[in-house]
C-alpha cells in the first residue's frame, strides 16, 4: 500500500525483500541466487499493490488504455542504467509470482473534508473511489488463498510458531531455513494434534462409553470407531503430509494411545458386564427358579422348569449386556440349570415313589373292602335267599290251604244257595197256603159274624168254641210265618258271611301279591347293589392300575428329559470351549501373521497399521506392532486391568503412556 504512483522511491521501500532475499533460505543445502528465489516463491504470498489517492491516467506511450496490473508490469520493467535497481525489481518478481495491483483516487476533493475524513459518513465520499474501494474488496476476497507449506495448510498457531523460529534463528545470527522451521512447527503442531486427538477419544469414550458400561461388545466397537473417527478428524485437521515420515510416527502413536485406552475400556466393560449379570442371574435365580423348588410340588413336570428357565433365559439376555454375557451364562446359570433339574429329578423320583406305594395301599385297601363287601353281600343274599324260600313255603301253603278253605266254602256256598232256594220256594208256597188258608178263614169268620151276634144273647157255648179254634189255628199260621221268616234272615246272614269271605280271600291274595312283589324288588335292588358296587371297585382298581402305569410312564420321561437336559448343558460348555480355543487359535494365527509380515524387507514398519487395525478388530486385541519405536511397552504394564469409577471425569488419565 503506497501512496501516489509506482516511482523509484516506491520500489526502494521494498528493498526488505531484498534483504530476507539473502538470508532466507529454503534447506539448509546452498544454492545459486536464481535457484534460491525460485524456491522461495512457492512460499510467497501473491503481491497486490495498492495505490491511494492515485491521480494518473492509465494509459501507455502510444496513448492506449492500460489495466492496472499492466500499470505494474511496466514498473517493474528493467530500466537502463540502473542495475541495483532492476536488481531489485528481479527479486520482486521472482518472488512474488502471482502480482496485482489496484488504484484509488482520493476519497474527496476538498482538503477541508480531507482532514476530517474520519467523520464523514461514507455515502458522502466519492463515488469513483467508493467504486473502486469496493472492487477492491472483492477482488481480495476472490484471490485471498489458505497458506500452504508443502501442501499442508498454515494455521494461525502454526504461523506464530514459524515466525517465532524465523526471529529466534535471526536473533541467534543464524540463517532462517524455511523446511527446518517447518519441520519444528510441525512437530509441534503434530504434539498438539496428537494431545487434542487423544483428548477427543477420551472424551467421547468418558461421556459416552464409561458413563453407561455395561454394554454390548458391538455397540462399544460403534462408539470406538466413532470415537476414533473423530479423533482422527481433529489430529488430520492441519491437513498434514500423508508421506510424511514424523506424520506416520504420530499417527502411530495415536493408534497406539487409542488402543490403549480402548484395552482399558474393553476391560472396565468386561468387569461391569459380569457384575451387572451376576446379580441379574442370582435375582432372576432366586425369584423364578429357587422360591418355585423350595416349595414341593410347584413343578408338576420338567416341561414347566424348562419354561421358567427358557424365562429367566430371554429375560437374562434383555436386562443384560456386554461381553460377560454369553460367559455368565454358561458358567454360572447352566451349572444351576443341571441342579435344578437333578433336584427336581429326585423330587419327582421321591414323589413318584410315594405316589406308588400310596396307590398300592389305596388298592390293597380296595381290593380287601371289595372282598368284604362281596362277603357281606354272598351272606345277605344267602339270608334273603332262605328267608324268601321259606315265606315262599309258607306262601305256598297258606296258599292252598286258603284255596282249599275256598273251595270248601263255594261248595258249602253252592249247597246253601241249593238248599235255601229249596226251603224259599216251600217257604213261599207255605206262604201262599196260609194267606189262601186266612183268606178263607176271614171269608168263614165274616160268613158266620151275623149268626154268632144272634146266638149270643141264648147261648154262645159253641160258637165260641169254633171262635178259639179259629183263633188258635190263625196264631199257629202266624208262628209257622215267623219262622219262615227267621230262617230266611238266617240265610241272607249266612250268605252275606259267605261273600265276607270271599272279599278277604282276595284282600289276601292281593297283599300276598305286594308282598311277593316287594320281595322280589328289594332283591333286585340289592342284586344291582352288589354288581353296581362290584363294577365300581373293578372300575377303581383299573383306574388305579392305569394311574399307576402312567405314574411310571411319566417317570421314565422325566429321567429321558434330564439325560436330555445333562446333555444340552454338556453340548453348550464344549461348544463354549470351542469357542475359546477358535479365538485363541486366530489370535495367535494373526499375531503370528504380523510378526511375519514385519520381518518382510521392504513391507515393515507404518506400511502394516492398516493391517494391524483390521487384525485387531477380527481377534478383539489391539496390535502392539502399531506402537511408534521406543514407545510400544508402556501400555501393556498392567495387562490393562485399572480401577474406573464411573463419576470421575478424568478417569483415563492413570492409564500409562496416555
Amino acid at each position: 500500500w503506497c501512496r501516489g504512483a509506482i516511482d523509484e522511491q516506491a520500489i526502494d521501500d521494498l528493498h526488505l525483500v531484498l534483504h530476507l532475499a539473502k538470508h532466507i533460505h529454503v534447506r539448509a543445502k546452498k544454492g545459486t541466487d536464481a535457484e534460491k528465489s525460485s524456491e522461495l516463491s512457492q512460499y510467497f504470498p501473491n503481491l497486490l499493490w495498492v495505490l491511494r489517492d492515485f491521480h494518473l491516467r492509465l494509459v501507455d506511450n502510444k496513448g492506449g488504455t492500460i489495466s492496472e496490473k499492466d500499470y505494474l508490469e511496466n514498473a517493474l520493467k528493467p530500466l537502463p542504467g540502473q542495475d541495483e535497481k532492476n536488481k531489485l525489481r528481479d527479486v520482486i518478481k521472482d518472488l512474488f509470482r502471482e502480482r496485482d495491483c489496484v488504484t484509488v483516487v482520493r476519497p474527496v476533493a476538498e482538503e477541508a473534508d480531507l482532514r476530517n475524513i474520519q467523520r464523514l459518513p461514507y455515502e458522502s465520499l466519492r463515488p469513483q473511489f467508493r467504486t473502486q474501494v469496493e472492487a477492491f474488496v472483492k477482488k481480495v476476497y476472490m484471490s485471498l488463498k489458505p497458506k500452504k507449506i508443502e501442501g499442508a495448510l498454515v494455521s494461525g498457531t502454526m504461523f506464530v510458531n514459524l515466525a517465532s523460529e524465523y526471529c529466534k534463528a535471526i536473533n541467534n545470527s543464524a540463517v532462517p531455513t524455511i523446511q527446518s522451521a517447518w519441520t519444528s512447527v510441525v512437530q509441534h503442531q503434530l504434539r498438539l494434534s496428537l494431545k487434542d486427538a487423544v483428548q477427543v477419544y477420551r472424551s467421547q469414550m468418558n461421556d459416552k462409553a464409561m458413563q453407561n458400561l455395561p454394554m454390548s461388545e458391538d455397540k462399544l466397537r460403534d462408539l470406538h470407531k466413532a470415537s476414533k473417527a473423530e479423533a482422527l478428524k481433529v489430529f488430520l485437521a492441519p491437513k498434514f503430509e500423508m508421506n510424511d515420515s514424523k506424520f506416520r510416527e504420530y499417527r502411530a502413536e495415536l493408534a497406539s494411545r487409542i488402543k490403549q485406552l480402548m484395552d482399558h475400556v474393553k476391560n472396565e466393560n468386561t468387569a461391569s458386564s459380569k457384575r451387572q449379570c451376576e446379580r441379574f442371574a442370582k435375582e432372576l435365580h432366586s425369584r423364578q427358579i429357587e422360591n418355585k423348588l423350595s416349595v414341593k410340588g410347584s413343578y408338576q413336570n420338567f416341561e414347566q422348569l424348562l419354561q421358567d428357565w427358557d424365562t429367566l433365559r430371554k429375560a437374562y439376555l434383555q436386562q443384560t449386556s456386554g461381553p460377560a454375557q454369553a460367559e455368565v451364562l454358561s458358567t454360572w446359570i447352566f451349572p444351576r440349570m443341571t441342579e435344578s433339574a437333578q433336584k427336581l429329578w429326585e423330587e419327582m423320583r421321591g414323589s413318584h415313589e410315594e405316589r406308588h406305594v400310596t396307590m398300592q395301599r389305596k388298592l390293597a385297601e380296595a381290593e380287601a373292602r371289595s372282598t368284604n363287601v362281596r362277603d357281606v353281600l354272598d351272606n345277605e343274599r344267602s339270608k334273603q335267599s332262605d328267608t324268601l324260600e321259606v315265606a315262599r313255603r309258607q306262601w305256598l301253603a297258606e296258599r292252598i290251604e286258603l284255596e282249599r278253605q275256598v273251595e270248601d266254602a263255594k261248595r258249602s256256598l253252592e249247597e246253601s244257595n241249593l238248599r235255601a232256594g229249596r226251603e224259599k220256594a216251600q217257604l213261599v208256597d207255605s206262604e201262599r197256603t196260609l194267606r189262601e188258608q186266612m183268606k178263607l178263614l176271614q171269608e168263614r169268620l165274616e160268613t158266620r159274624r151275623p149268626g154268632m151276634e144272634g146266638s149270643s144273647a141264648g147261648g154262645g157255648g159253641s160258637g165260641h168254641a169254633d171262635l178259639h179254634g179259629l183263633r188258635d189255628a190263625v196264631t199257629t199260621m202266624m208262628s209257622e210265618v215267623k219262622g219262615m221268616g227267621m230262617e230266611k234272615k238266617q240265610l241272607e246272614m249266612k250268605a252275606e258271611h259267605e261273600k265276607q269271605l270271599i272279599g278277604l280271600e282276595r284282600k289276601f291274595q292281593r297283599q300276598l301279591m305286594d308282598a311277593r312283589r316287594k320281595n322280589e324288588g328289594l332283591i333286585e335292588s340289592l342284586r344291582q347293589t352288589y354288581e353296581d358296587e362290584v363294577d365300581g371297585l373293578k372300575t377303581y382298581r383299573s383306574e388305579l392300575i392305569a394311574r399307576n402305569k402312567d405314574l411310571e410312564k411319566e417317570l421314565e420321561r422325566a429321567r429321558g428329559e434330564a439325560e436330555v437336559l445333562k446333555q444340552r448343558v454338556s453340548a453348550a460348555e464344549n461348544e463354549k470351549a470351542l469357542q475359546k480355543r477358535f479365538v485363541d487359535n486366530a489370535q495367535r494365527q494373526s499375531e503370528l501373521l504380523a510378526a511375519l509380515l514385519e520381518r518382510l524387507p521392504g513391507r515393515g514398519g507404518q506400511d502394516l497399521q492398516p493391517l494391524r487395525e483390521e487384525l485387531g478388530a477380527v481377534t478383539g486385541h489391539g496390535a502392539q506392532d502399531a506402537l511408534p519405536p521406543g514407545g510400544g511397552g508402556g501400555g501393556r504394564a498392567n495387562g490393562g486391568n485399572f480401577p474406573y469409577s464411573a463419576a470421575n471425569a478424568a478417569v483415563f488419565r492413570s492409564v500409562p503412556g496416555v
